[in-house]
């Protein structure tokens, strides 16, 4: 499914945004706003999402850079250096080498009538340090005209792969002596910021021009490279008679143009070095501004019955929102509706704006008080109130002024009272569904890119509102796993195999069982959630476990824990299990900060699936349109050297909401996720319940909350 969303994003989202064109900035050879090899100070709009491919022999780059705040750019890298091998023995790796590299730049003073732009950036800042590199950089314009163009400037100072070039002594060696030596080498096995090297060693300035031509789509562009290319790596050449790398320069200028296809597509071509031509394609999409129309009933008219149709009411609901209506309760004027599930709209404004015009065709008139109950699997979440007479008034135009949210309020969700109402009964119910799924990794040793396609039956059987048994069953349809060359059991560590078995449970199989579980939730008190579950979690573990979530109603804060017993299951019996066995479990903390807007941070302390103690940090981050972007790191009791390549378990992810890509409105979401190599510290069990997902409505995050 990761592929296919992404291809989605890359393609339809650009169809789907907003009609105002934002204005964004061209993107360097390396991903990030730049002119070709060499960074700028620009930042593009908050969302601003970039895949870019270069080709510059003997280089090819890969690259998504995301413009997370309208402060902050990230960008995640591979490179392909074609002259040399991934590994010194044919046996185990026969392509070339391919490096990672993830990169940040941060806005320290915007642009103003004399000042210019001015950043500063961190390149390659956790991979194996073959580009790592530090920079400060301005950017001004200088002339912008409608007849004649326009010229934007931007001028440097980089150190480290920007500052090989060596033009200028370090000024911070007038600052300490340790700032005039950098290590070329890298920390244990790789992955850890170098943070002793920032800033260290040789440096040299760096300048470009880029000249916006009258002719809109068309860009020139000029720089003054920083690096000379004289300390390109040759550890395992290709070819066993090169004795040095096959890169130099000829000439510090690089000389780019271009071509805007339209708004979403960029072709580059450039003559780099004084020796060598560089072709590319940018492709744009906006995280923040995207939407697609919505093919939706018309809202309702506003009106007043004698009468309470309750049959009416819940199948209304239930084909216009998506609603199921499980409890109906009324006392004195106020009218309390119980409702399983969120419906379909993640706006929860509209949502409640057209269950209340429904409403008011099939309740009594002389119901003054609509209370809005959501229940989750069981569970009370949260309650929405609404001022029937007041939102009359302003829906039919007496109290224009005012917006509709005024007659909203929350409220804490009362639990089901059988005496103050009628229920309706809920029997047991199943439905099965049938989706995609593409498991995959990047940057393995053997090929780049290893995938498995399949096709997934997902079954569930709910026996009550809060007890439920889930499984999902896969198909293999396509895969290369059976490329891999070796098995993990030669490869020695002093950590429990817990998550580097994935050669072994994806090369071989056919059918397989993904999970077979069955969970119970319930809302415990006030403010507190509870769940457990038991059975075959997850494709390598099965066992059981428990957690609980403390989350006061409209919280920025919540807290909770979870403590799980699993076994590893085995890689060819579908219901069979390893001997390995383990204890696992954190306690839980979740902040939605106020000073980064529509932002989350979670910490989880505790112990992982091979039995290392440690926290791991999740941040993420909700675009206007509903996209997640996230990125977690793992620091654990286990050291580098044991940990192996990477140093430490490290990611980032997209949540992207299905529709973004329907006329349809629905509340769920896929998932893109990459991690740069998968070891087994640091790796937690994939829990079949999400507490604070499911309590979303207490203080939301995921979905948007009344405005």
């Amino acid at each position: 499914m990761q592929a296919i969303i992404a291809g989605l994003l890359l393609v339809l989202v650009p169809q789907i945004s907003h009609a105002q064109t934002k204005t964004t900035y061209r993107q360097s050879d390396y991903g990030g706003v730049g002119v070709m090899q060499m960074p700028s100070a620009r930042m593009n709009p908050e969302g601003e999402l970039s895949l870019n491919y270069r080709d510059n022999d003997p280089f090819r780059r890969i690259s998504l850079s995301m413009q997370l705040f309208p402060w902050l750019e990230t960008t995640v890298r591979y490179t392909d250096i074609r002259y040399e091998r991934y590994s010194i023995d044919p046996e185990f790796s026969n392509q070339t080498l391919k490096d990672k590299g993830l990169d940040v730049k941060l806005n320290l003073l915007n642009e103003g009538r004399y000042q210019p732009e001015l950043a500063i950036g961190l390149r390659d800042l956790g991979g194996t340090g073959l580009y790592s590199g530090e920079y400060i950089v301005a950017s001004k314009q200088l002339f912008n005209s409608a007849d004649w163009g326009a010229i934007d400037v931007t001028a440097g100072i980089g150190w480290g792969y920007l500052g090989v070039r060596d033009n200028i002594n370090n000024p911070l060696c007038h600052v300490d002596d340790r700032f005039c030596q950098r290590s070329r080498t890298t920390s244990g096995t790789g992955g850890q910021f170098e943070v002793d090297d920032w800033f260290r060693g040789s440096s040299a300035l760096f300048a470009g021009v880029e000249y916006q031509t009258p002719w809109q789509p068309l860009v020139l562009q000029v720089e003054y490279d920083a690096n000379d290319y004289s300390q390109e790596r040759l550890s395992n050449p290709v070819d066993p008679n090169l004795t040095e790398a096959p890169v130099y320069s000829d000439s510090p200028l690089n000389w780019g143009a271009q071509y805007a296809l339209n708004d979403h597509v960029q072709l580059n071509l450039s003559y780099q070095r004084g020796n060598t031509w560089m072709f590319g394609i940018t492709l744009h999409a906006d995280l923040d501004g995207a939407e697609q129309i919505k093919v939706r009933p018309r809202k309702r008219a506003v009106l007043s019955v004698p009468q309470t149709d309750e049959a009416e009411l819940t199948q209304a609901f239930k084909n216009e929102l998506g609603i199921e209506l499980s409890g109906w309760q009324i006392q004195g004027t106020t009218l309390t509706l119980y409702q399983q599930g969120e419906g379909n709209y993640r706006n929860r404004a509209e949502q409640l704006e057209r269950a209340t015009r429904i409403a008011t065709h099939y309740v009594a008139e002389d119901i003054k008080r609509y209370e809005w109950v959501t229940v989750n699997q069981g569970m009370a979440i949260n309650s929405y109130n609404v001022d029937v007479d007041e939102f009359k008034q302003i829906a039919n135009g007496a109290r224009f002024t005012k917006p509709l949210s005024n007659t909203y309020s929350q409220s804490e969700a009362r639990a089901w009272s059988a005496q103050r109402g009628e229920a309706r009964t809920l029997t047991p119910d199943w439905d099965v569904t049938w989706r995609p799924s593409l498991s995959q990794s990047f940057g393995s040793a053997e090929s780049f890119y290893f995938y498995q396609f399949a096709a997934n039956a997902d079954i569930n059987i709910t026996l009550t509102p809060r007890w439920q048994v889930n499984a999902s069953i896969g198909m293999n349809v396509l895969n290369n796993y059976d490329q891999f060359t070796y098995r993990v059991d030669d490869y020695e560590s002093p950590l429990p195999r817990v998550r580097t078995y994935v050669r072994e449970y994806y090369a071989d199989t056919d059918v397989w069982l993904s999970n077979l579980y069955s969970q119970y939730t319930a809302k415990l008190k006030n403010n507190w959630y509870g769940a457990a579950y038991a059975g075959y979690l997850e494709r390598m573990f099965a066992g059981a476990g428990a957690s609980v979530l403390y989350r006061p109603q409209g919280s920025d804060w919540a807290f909770g824990g979870n403590l799980n017993w699993v076994k590893q299951r085995s890689f060819d019996e579908p219901l069979g299990l390893c001997d390995y066995k383990v204890w696992t479990g954190h306690l839980s903390a979740y902040w939605q900060t106020p000073w980064l807007k529509r932002s989350l941070v979670k910490l989880d302390a505790g112990r992982f699936l091979a039995g290392d103690e440690g926290v791991k940090v999740t941040f993420e981050h909700r675009f206007e349109s509903g996209v997640v972007a996230g990125a977690y790191a793992a620091l654990t009791n286990v050291s580098a050297e044991d940990y192996g390549e990477g140093s430490f378990t490290k990611g980032l992810y997209l949540s992207i909401p299905f529709d973004l890509f329907s006329v349809k409105s629905s509340i769920d979401h896929a998932g893109l996720s990459w991690e740069p190599i998968t070891r087994d510290g640091g790796q937690t069990l994939k829990r079949p319940v999400d507490l604070y997902r499911l309590t979303d409505l207490r203080q939301p995050f995921y979905l948007n909350g009344i405005k």
